[in-house]
């Protein structure tokens, strides 16, 4: 285990002097040795067992009461990862005076109630978003519309898509997926609503955001169109919305933390919306908000409802770093 990177940079890039934190280098070397690009770098760290830890930690000024209590949860925990939990509690290299364990904690397992909130109110919007592309681009341009790059806007972004689906259906059909081993062995290939179950949040959402209008009803009607009214919202809310929020899928999916995070992607609000703006999980909620409204508007209160206890039973927790303004409540209970 190693020891929090230290506040003093440990590597300096030769050339332009520019300075950058060791674990933040991709081509570290642990003895000193150069990298592709000539910069030098210093040998890590060794591994602290976890009582010398807590030890580090207290040298810190973090308040730590019990010892063996804290050397538990580093071993079930990881220290760098809960390193990302206290970076709002400390103030030049040190623990701000009178932080405690208890408050790092507080904040982790907020964070863990948060993630599973996120998982599983996302979980009925990739459904849905599933369901629909499936089909109406099944019933405006046939059950292989998906394969059809003529349908999208950008050919390379497609045949990325399809790469990654490809990938996806070997690997179900490995595992033996019943749609997929009866699909494959009558006809070859998966129709749509055969292929959007197996296919990632990602490459579902890449091939809504890249469909083109050639993808349309006789009508005229577009399937872009078709699948954001599903939804009412417009297209282009649609794309953002489901993008960003396959991004947050995935961290809570490999348990990343949410609190203090700025996202990579952001969402488009609603004009109404526009002071929730931002890259912290608070405009994530925002648009899940909205979401639910439009598509399930009997079931944003239970959901409001439960994020609200897990907040509530937090108390010391600062809502900040996530974006939270003072009137939340008022906001998720318009």
């Amino acid at each position: 285990m190693d020891r929090a990177v230290p506040d003093t940079p440990t590597v300096r890039e030769s050339g332009n002097d520019a300075i950058l934190n060791g674990n933040s280098t991709p081509h570290a070397s642990a003895h000193g040795a150069a990298n592709q690009a000539g910069s030098f770098f210093f040998p890590m760290k060794p591994a602290l067992d976890y009582a010398s830890q807590v030890a580090h930690l207290r040298e810190r000024g973090l308040v730590i009461e019990d010892a063996a209590d804290a050397a538990s949860w580093l071993s079930d925990t990881n220290y760098y990862r809960l390193r990302g939990y206290w970076i709002t509690l400390e103030r030049d290299g040190r623990f701000i005076p009178g932080t405690t364990l208890g408050d790092i904690r507080g904040i982790y397992r907020l964070d863990q109630e948060l993630r599973l909130w996120l998982w599983h109110a996302i979980g009925p919007i990739e459904i849905k978003a599933r369901t629909s592309l499936a089909y109406h681009l099944a019933r405006a341009c046939g059950p292989l519309a998906h394969r059809e790059s003529g349908l999208f806007s950008d050919g390379r972004a497609h045949a990325r898509s399809m790469s990654g689906y490809e990938k996806e259906m070997a690997r179900a059909e490995r595992g033996n997926v019943p749609c997929v081993t009866h699909n494959l062995r009558k006809y070859g290939d998966l129709p749509v609503w055969a292929a959007v179950e197996i296919m990632s949040m990602g490459t579902m959402s890449q091939l809504y955001g890249n469909l083109s209008g050639r993808a349309s009803y006789p009508d005229g009607t577009t399937v872009s169109q078709a699948v954001s009214k599903d939804f009412d919202i417009k297209p282009y809310l649609l794309k953002s919305w489901l993008r960003h929020l396959t991004y947050v899928r995935n961290l809570c999916g490999h348990h990343s933390r949410i609190y203090n995070r700025s996202m990579t992607t952001r969402a488009t609000m609603l004009r109404k919306d526009s002071r929730h703006e931002g890259l912290k999980a608070w405009a994530t909620i925002v648009v899940i908000m909205r979401m639910y409204q439009r598509a399930w508007p009997g079931r944003w209160a239970d959901m409001a409802d439960s994020l609200t206890r897990i907040i509530d039973s937090h108390p010391d927790v600062d809502l900040k770093p996530m974006g939270f303004p003072d009137d939340w409540r008022n906001v998720l209970r318009p």
